[in-house]
């Protein structure tokens, strides 16, 4: 089974349960939330039927938290005798119910409806059978229990627990109509586990047109799961096989890569095609294969339609702004800043000020580039307190530099498994560079840097970590066995691992570390 650790930080940035709903205004037919963590594993098949002798599915991924400590996650979905495992157009129900809770404002969890407002809420006609369809996928989901092993986000307490819950609890169609024709109510209960998290805000919004315009289970499972990747960031990165197996739920009969390729390729096209995604591309071969996917539009907000507390409208308060300032506010906003807070920050700044504050914000999307720990957390307010107090945040001097220049800039290496870098500049060595100071000086320098930096990175591994990489660097190698004597056949395995470390470490070349650009 291939694993990858998941590159999501431990906040996920949730969004309010009662956000647009219990108002009183309508809110639009797309318009729904999802609950992340069913964004981040699977719970049903992805077909429209479950093979009955199957009663169990499992995913498995690593998950690294803020103190650096690596764990294992495992989501076990059950599925009751008598009604199996959910299928493929669960998932949908699912949804549905949740569109249904968020009309009523998430006020509680015993959710009254009529099957006729469900159906809609799905896009299903509402001929009979799908009254039938309906009541069996209730009986499924009713009847599913998920083994969430350090895999269930509690957004309370900000952490992962283990816990063993169900999606609803109870649920009851009454078919009787009273006196005036209209259907009685029916009803169901959601379990305590996933209501809370309804509560608790750990759900984000979720655009139903988009969803079931969608052709393939495929699709519609791979948009839930990019939709809460791309919230903050406009690519995404997953291993392949990890991606196919232990996210989207791909049959693991298709043991080869070429195959679950073929798998994903057609959701990923779709995804292209009605303009959710701009692109996706392949590195690598064989097991190491990962897929990038690039986001069509940018997730932050925009100008349009903010307005101050006062009431002044965007082009109000950008007319009685110099260039500099307007810039720098269309900057602010299109990275989650409100106008009104964005305003405040600009209070009584001079022009210095403003530039400073530019250059923090480019320094911002450089970070945000390059998925950086110091940003995970919650990376608007990372850039709000940067630019409450701009004297107190210190841009690199690379940086810096590179912007002085003209230079555009560029994203330094991204690792596959960003949350492995180290602090490089920390094992650098410092050496006075005179003019005496020759080329091979230079490269020894530049080798002593990489020892130390690929030392540093083994030594911050956990042990099941390097195991890992060993056992899979001798596997790689394992053509030589039979070739080399024992010692030479250690080099070769020696070697593998180095050049492992040298990727995840994301080294800088010599001339970028010459430069001091890194």
């Amino acid at each position: 089974m291939v694993s990858a650790v998941s590159d999501m930080s431990d906040s996920e940035n949730p969004v309010s349960p009662g956000s647009g709903a219990g108002s009183g205004l309508p809110i639009p037919s797309n318009a729904s939330r999802d609950e992340m963590n069913l964004a981040e594993f699977p719970l049903t098949v992805l077909s429209t039927r479950a093979n009955p002798d199957i009663k169990t599915l499992e995913f498995t991924d690593f998950q690294r938290l803020k103190n650096g400590e690596l764990i294992e996650r495992k989501w076990i979905i059950t599925g009751a005798d008598k009604f199996g495992l959910p299928t493929a157009s669960d998932d949908d129900v699912v949804l549905g119910l949740i569109r249904l809770t968020m009309s009523q404002g998430f006020r509680d969890p015993k959710v009254y409806f009529t099957r006729y407002e469900l159906l809609k809420a799905l896009r299903w006609s509402t001929e009979g059978r799908n009254y039938q369809r309906l009541t069996k996928s209730l009986d499924r989901l009713s009847g599913v229990r998920i083994r969430a092993s350090n895999a269930f986000f509690d957004n309370s307490s900000k952490s992962y627990q283990t816990r063993n819950f169900g999606v609803i609890d109870a649920y009851e169609i009454n078919d009787s109509r009273s006196s005036s024709g209209e259907e009685t109510k029916s009803y169901f209960i959601w379990s305590e586990a996933l209501f809370s998290s309804f509560k608790a805000g750990f759900i984000k919004k979720l655009d139903l047109d988009l969803y079931f315009s969608l052709k393939s289970a495929v699709s519609r499972r791979l948009y839930r799961y990019l939709d809460k990747h791309f919230y903050y960031r406009s690519s995404v990165e997953k291993n392949l096989m990890t991606l196919g197996f232990e996210k989207l739920g791909v049959s693991r009969n298709y043991k080869f890569v070429s195959s679950v390729k073929q798998q994903i390729e057609p959701g990923a096209k779709e995804l292209v095609e009605i303009g959710y995604l701009d692109s996706y591309d392949y590195q690598g071969r064989g097991q190491d294969t990962v897929i990038r996917f690039f986001h069509k539009k940018h997730q932050g907000k925009t100008l349009e339609g903010q307005q101050t507390k006062d009431g002044h409208t965007t082009a109000d308060v950008i007319a009685s702004l110099d260039s500099v300032k307007a810039q720098l506010i269309e900057m602010m906003v299109s990275r989650g800043i409100s106008l009104s807070q964005a305003l405040g920050l600009l209070q009584d700044k001079d022009m210095e000020t403003c530039k400073k504050n530019q250059q923090i914000v480019q320094y911002f999307d450089h970070l945000l580039s390059t998925d950086s720990k110091s940003i995970s957390k919650n990376p608007v307010g990372f850039l709000y307190r940067a630019l409450e107090e701009p004297d107190k945040f210190q841009i690199p001097d690379w940086f810096s530099e590179r912007q002085t220049a003209g230079e555009e800039t560029k994203q330094r290496p991204v690792s596959r498994r960003p949350e492995l870098r180290i602090v490089k500049a920390a094992a650098r060595p410092r050496v006075e560079k005179t003019s005496s100071f020759n080329r091979d000086d230079e490269k020894k320098g530049y080798e002593q840097f990489v020892r130390s930096t690929i030392e540093s990175c083994w030594n911050t591994l956990p042990d099941k970590e390097r195991k890992q990489i060993r056992r899979e660097s001798e596997n790689r190698m394992r053509f030589l066995r039979d070739v080399l004597d024992a010692e030479k056949f250690k080099e070769a395995i020696d070697r593998c691992i180095r050049d492992e470390l040298k990727k995840r470490s994301g080294l800088p070349s010599f001339s970028d570390w010459k430069g001091g650009r890194f």
